[in-house]
């Protein structure tokens, strides 16, 4: 009879819970995003002309984004969301990330181009702690970027890791056995050695992405592609290091981004900021679903280390765990 019940009022509990997130996800799904104003003054403009916040921290990658990343789509969304709204004459991205994924970065950088080029919104980028590698990708599109004199930037380079665990195996025994069709796909394998001939394709892939991420870095801050390849290989520079070396134009922080965001758009005052307002069954969501990851594992160490790094990444299949 107790277990009867349990189970009842157990099934009555999941019941209600299931019926509240579909209606939360219905709500969320029908409300249309607004933009709620965060900082600068009125000036003489209408009550929303002015400038949108967009916000990137975090590693950056495809997807969504979540409590502690920067997903591509979400910031896409953000960003086309202003295209042809005429009293959005402006766009001020802050900058908080260490790099991600290159595809996630180039899409980013892309858009911000599109924006400057045939949309005529003018974009300034505010970096805080760290804008690095992806991070300074996305920036470099900008028409300003403005850096703290303590912020890490730069680490213009690209990078693929993967574990190799084979020889631990050997140690103990254990045998692998690869079933596939294509002679290279199992490159990169945490259970085996790669050829010299694995290795030269997959430095050509990162060649050729090294070459992409400096040809874009030179179109944005309008630098031929050997003044950046100068400044590339990987070094990372403090804000005032960057701003020496004209991969910054300028130190400050929101307050002077906004204000130099404000002279681009020939705008008499300080541009009043909006930021689009976030759902807040999304933030608890997000939330509930970092803790859980938390408890529950997550991915692996070697590739949250690999997140925190300066890099910007070619995640490998191998590491897709």
């Amino acid at each position: 009879m107790d277990r009867n019940r349990i189970a009842l009022a157990v099934t009555f509990v999941v019941t209600i819970l299931s019926l509240l997130v579909g209606l939360i996800n219905l709500a969320s799904s029908a409300s249309p995003s607004k933009l709620t104003r965060v900082d600068g003054s009125s000036g003489f403009g209408t009550d929303r002309l002015g400038a949108t916040l967009i916000k990137i921290e975090g590693e950056i990658h495809s997807g969504s984004s979540s409590y502690e990343s920067a997903g591509a789509q979400t910031i896409l969304h953000q960003l086309r969301a202003v295209e042809d709204d005429s009293n959005i004459v402006g766009v001020l991205i802050e900058i908080n990330s260490p790099g991600g994924s290159v595809g996630a970065s180039q899409e980013i950088y892309k858009e911000i181009m599109y924006l400057r080029k045939e949309k005529n919104k003018k974009v300034v980028v505010s970096m805080k702690d760290i804008a690095a590698s992806g991070g300074y990708y996305i920036a470099s599109a900008a028409d300003k970027i403005y850096a703290l004199g303590g912020t890490l930037t730069g680490s213009i380079g690209v990078i693929a890791i993967a574990p190799n665990i084979k020889g631990l195996l050997d140690r103990y025994g254990v045998k692998v056995r690869t079933f596939k069709e294509g002679k290279y796909k199992d490159s990169l394998s945490l259970f085996r050695d790669n050829t010299p001939e694995e290795d030269t394709m997959i430095q050509k892939m990162l060649s050729d992405t090294y070459e992409e991420f400096v040809e874009d870095v030179a179109k944005g801050r309008n630098q031929t592609v050997k003044f950046v390849e100068a400044l590339a290989e990987g070094r990372v520079y403090s804000g005032q290091d960057a701003f020496r070396n004209k991969l910054v134009d300028d130190i400050g922080g929101r307050r002077e981004a906004l204000a130099e965001l404000s002279k681009l758009c020939n705008y008499e005052g300080t541009l009043p900021l909006y930021e689009e307002e976030a759902n807040p069954w999304d933030k608890f969501f997000q939330l509930l679903q970092a803790k859980s990851g938390s408890v529950f594992g997550g991915e692996k160490a070697i590739l949250q280390e690999l997140k925190r790094s300066p890099v910007l990444v070619l995640y490998p299949q191998a590491m897709a765990w």
